[in-house]
């Protein structure tokens, strides 16, 4: 849908200008009019350019917003179509407006907003829709985008947890290596060139510390675009490759600090979707295969699949979680009461508010014990690059004596 460049003025006289969205000229005038501006001059928007390859990408924290603010208005009593009319004008990006204009279209055609949702799979994950569509059977639409933008904004912040105890480290590990390759590249042939025009042997280190020199000076830029290249074919093989993010995925869970943390994050992931899919009404087989798409980990992912094959051949969660070997015991026990008791829902979320304070806890040991062990690390190779660097000084020294 077409947005539209407008001038006018509003009730004061004030000059005013904007952009807004609508079908066509007359529908934008009518906007506009409903608004009390007085229009000088309107004309359609210039189009953004988009390439393919950096298509504008709606962020999880812009669908969060849209659906909270959904939420509100439609638990306000204001009908769909009004709610999407006024989300979609007030959009971060202009394609968010222009998806929430067409889906308001379509709504207003005689689609729900579910079937509208499923014309957009890139935005709206089949989560997000199954969901929509059993607040729409229940009559509860309201309560199930609020609970959907609460879920979203729990898994938000979770992320933003995890990213922000690895940025302080990360930086700190970038900066010190490119400290090391500038000594390795430029300090140390200094003192290489000095000790040849000497003619003395030099001891085992240093010998070594100046070979490594030697082929930093000399393959520098190829190992830095070789890096650079590893790191980009990685990337784009994780997104597109499954057998190379399930091999990716699987050395995550196996490291010592950052394995506990990844599992960690993804039960509380997986508990705070299934129990929100639960309390919505959804069926526990489709729930689980939702639950399994956006756990974030393609190990737990078949491990969830597989749970739910076990569900699906009349084996109780519990007991399916505890035959596949992924869940700790404590979440099976949960899992176990709440069948037994009916209350699977609230036993998830309460799985889910335990995980969450663990990946707390996780993040801050983490950033505790990451810190003074790259400081250890780093600071014994400089330690060594020096001493090793004037190991024939002290040589000379005790010859002179």
């Amino acid at each position: 849908m077409p947005y539209f460049r407008w001038k006018g003025k509003n009730p004061r006289g004030k000059i005013v200008k904007g952009e807004i969205i609508a079908a066509n000229k007359n529908e934008a005038l009518a906007k506009l009019k409903s608004k009390r501006v007085s229009v000088i001059a309107i004309k359609p928007a210039p189009k953004d350019i988009e390439l393919p390859f950096l298509k504008h990408k709606i962020k999880d924290k812009e669908l969060m917003v849209v659906t909270k603010q959904l939420a509100s208005m439609l638990a306000s009593g204001l009908p769909l179509d009004e709610a999407l009319n006024i989300i979609a004008e007030q959009a971060e990006s202009k394609r968010m407006g222009e998806i929430l204009y067409d889906i308001k279209i379509r709504v207003e055609s005689g689609s729900s907003l579910s079937q509208a949702l499923r014309k957009y799979k890139d935005v709206f994950p089949p989560m997000y829709v199954n969901m929509v569509h059993a607040g729409e059977q229940t009559g509860n639409l309201d309560g199930v985008l609020k609970r959907l933008s609460e879920m979203m904004e729990k898994h938000l912040a979770l992320r933003r947890k995890i990213r922000g105890a690895l940025i302080y480290p990360t930086i700190v590990t970038i900066v010190a290596v490119g400290v090391i390759a500038l000594i390795l590249t430029f300090v140390i042939p200094t003192f290489a060139t000095m000790y040849k025009s000497s003619g003395m042997s030099l001891p085992l280190p240093t010998q070594i510390v100046i070979n490594v020199s030697m082929f930093m000076k000399h393959y520098f830029m190829y190992m830095l675009v070789g890096l650079i290249a590893l790191v980009i074919v990685l990337r784009i093989s994780y997104k597109r490759v499954y057998g190379v993010r399930k091999a990716m995925d699987r050395v995550l869970l196996s490291l010592p600090i950052f394995g506990v943390l990844a599992r960690k994050g993804s039960i509380a992931n997986f508990a705070t979707i299934l129990a929100s899919l639960s309390a919505s009404g959804i069926d526990i087989l489709d729930a689980l295969e939702i639950s399994a798409k956006t756990a974030g980990n393609t190990i737990i992912e078949e491990t969830l699949m597989e749970v739910k094959e076990m569900v699906r051949r009349g084996d109780n969660l519990s007991f399916a979680m505890a035959t596949v070997g992924e869940f700790p015991d404590m979440v099976i026990q949960m899992v176990s009461v709440g069948e037994e008791t009916g209350t699977l829902d609230d036993m998830m979320q309460k799985i889910s508010k335990y995980y969450e304070d663990e990946v707390d806890d996780a993040v801050k040991n983490l950033t505790s014990m990451i810190e003074p062990f790259i400081i250890i690390v780093l600071g014994g190779i400089i330690g060594f690059l020096v001493v090793s660097m004037y190991l024939p000084i002290f040589k000379i020294g005790e010859t002179i004596k």
